[in-house]
C-alpha cells in the first residue's frame, strides 16, 4: 500500500505535535509519499530556522521520496478544479495534492476533511 501525506501531516511533525510524528511512524511499512507542492509549502515558511531546515530534511529522508508534478498530475488536477472549484472552494494546491495521490492509486493521510472528501475515488484517512 501507498501513501501520501498531506503538508498538514508534515506541518505538525515539524511543530513536534506527537499524534502526526505517530501517524508517520505507523505508515512505515507502506510505501510513504509526499508531493513536490507539499515541500514548497514547507519551505515557504517565512523564516527558516537551521534547525527547521535540518528536521525537514530528515523527514524527506524518511520517506520513500518526493513525487514531482509531471502533465499527467497537471491535468488530473484541471480536472478536479474544474469540476469542484466552484462549488467546494478546491484550490490549485490541493488539486495537485489530490492527484497525486490518485494517481499513484494511494491514500492520502491529512487532517482536512473538507479539502478532499468530496473528490470520488480519493480514497483518504483522518489519522487524528
Amino acid at each position: 500500500m501507498r501513501v501520501v501525506f498531506d503538508t498538514n501531516i508534515c506541518i505538525d511533525h515539524l511543530r513536534g505535535f506527537a499524534p502526526a510524528t505517530e501517524c508517520l511512524s505507523k505508515y512505515e511499512d507502506m510505501e510513504r509519499w509526499v508531493s513536490a507542492v507539499t515541500v514548497m509549502e514547507l519551505y515557504a515558511a517565512p523564516q527558516i530556522t537551521v534547525e527547521q531546515r535540518e528536521k525537514m530534511a530528515r523527514l524527506f529522508d524518511g520517506l520513500d521520496g518526493v513525487v514531482e508534478v509531471d502533465a499527467e498530475i497537471a491535468r488530473k488536477a484541471g480536472e478536479l478544479l474544474a469540476k469542484h472549484r466552484k462549488d467546494t472552494g478546491l484550490n490549485p494546491i490541493d488539486a495537485l495534492i489530490a492527484a497525486t495521490a490518485l494517481n499513484m492509486d494511494a491514500v492520502l493521510v491529512t487532517r482536512n476533511r473538507k479539502h478532499f472528501d468530496f473528490i470520488p475515488g480519493l480514497v483518504v484517512t483522518y489519522p487524528y
